[in-house]
C-alpha cells in the first residue's frame, strides 16, 4: 500500500516537473536561426529613413546588416541608421516589415575570416549614414558597409551599378532626393544647382541590399521573406 502511494505520488511530481520544463521551453525566447559571425541579415524595414533608392528597386529588400555574435550579449547586428551602431538582434528583425528577414551566409569562410570582416564592420561604428550613397568612407550606407566589410578580407560583394539604372521609374527617387539635394557636399562645392545636383547624383556607382545577396558566394540560410524579396 505504501509502495503504491509512494511511486503515485512520484509518477505525479514527474507530471508536474515534466509539463512545468514544457512550458518553460515553449515560452521561451529561442533564436530561429544558429547565427553565425559574419552572415548578412536583410530585410524590408519600416524605419522612416531607409534609403529611397532602395524602395524603388522593387525587391522588398531595403536594408543589411552584418552579424555579430558575442560572447556577453548574444547576436547582434552592425548596421547603418543614424550612424553606423550595434543593435540586438531581435530589436534588427522587429524593425523589418512583419518581421520578415532573410540571412545568407559565405559557407567557405574559415571562423577567423568571419572574425575579421565582422572587425572591419566595427571599425565604421559611430561614423554618420549616408543619404545621397557618396563614394565616400566619411559616411556609409547599409550595403555599403557590408561590401566595405567583406571586401577588407577579399570577397567583393555583389556589382556595383549607376544609380540611374537601379530601378526603371526614378520620380519618387528624385523627388526625395530633391528634397535634400541642397545639403549634397558634392553638389556644394561645385555650386550645382538642383538639376545639376540631380544629373551628378544619377551617375554615380551604388552598391544595393538586392545586389549584395544576389552574389553567388552567398547561401540564403534562412529566410521569412516571400521568394521574390529573397531570392
Amino acid at each position: 500500500m505504501k509502495t503504491s502511494v509512494a511511486a503515485t505520488l512520484g509518477a505525479g511530481a514527474f507530471t508536474v516537473i515534466l509539463a512545468a520544463y514544457l512550458f518553460a521551453y515553449a515560452t521561451t525566447v529561442r533564436d530561429p536561426v544558429e547565427w553565425k559571425t559574419g552572415d548578412l541579415i536583410v530585410q524590408d524595414s519600416k524605419a522612416e529613413e531607409v534609403l529611397p533608392l532602395f524602395a524603388a528597386d522593387g525587391t522588398g529588400l531595403t536594408h543589411i546588416g552584418m552579424v555579430d555574435v558575442t560572447p556577453d550579449s548574444g547576436a547582434v547586428v552592425i548596421e547603418v541608421v543614424d550612424t553606423v551602431r550595434e543593435t540586438p538582434i531581435r530589436e534588427f528583425i522587429a524593425r523589418g516589415k512583419g518581421k520578415s528577414f532573410a540571412v545568407y551566409r559565405i559557407d567557405a569562410l574559415s571562423d577567423e575570416q568571419r572574425k575579421s570582416a565582422v572587425a572591419a564592420a566595427r571599425r565604421q561604428l559611430g561614423k554618420p549614414s549616408d543619404f545621397f550613397l557618396r563614394r565616400s568612407w566619411d559616411a556609409l550606407y547599409s550595403s555599403e558597409l557590408a561590401r566595405l566589410a567583406y571586401s577588407d578580407i577579399g570577397f567583393d560583394l555583389g556589382r556595383m551599378q549607376k544609380l540611374s539604372t537601379v530601378a526603371s521609374d526614378m520620380t519618387a527617387v528624385k523627388s526625395q532626393f530633391g528634397q535634400k539635394w541642397a545639403t549634397n557636399k558634392d553638389c556644394e562645392k561645385r555650386n550645382f544647382d538642383q538639376d545639376q545636383c540631380w544629373a551628378m547624383i544619377a551617375k554615380q556607382e551604388v552598391i544595393t541590399p538586392s545586389n549584395i545577396v544576389s552574389d553567388s558566394q552567398l547561401t540564403k540560410v534562412y529566410s521569412t521573406m516571400t521568394e521574390a524579396a529573397a531570392k
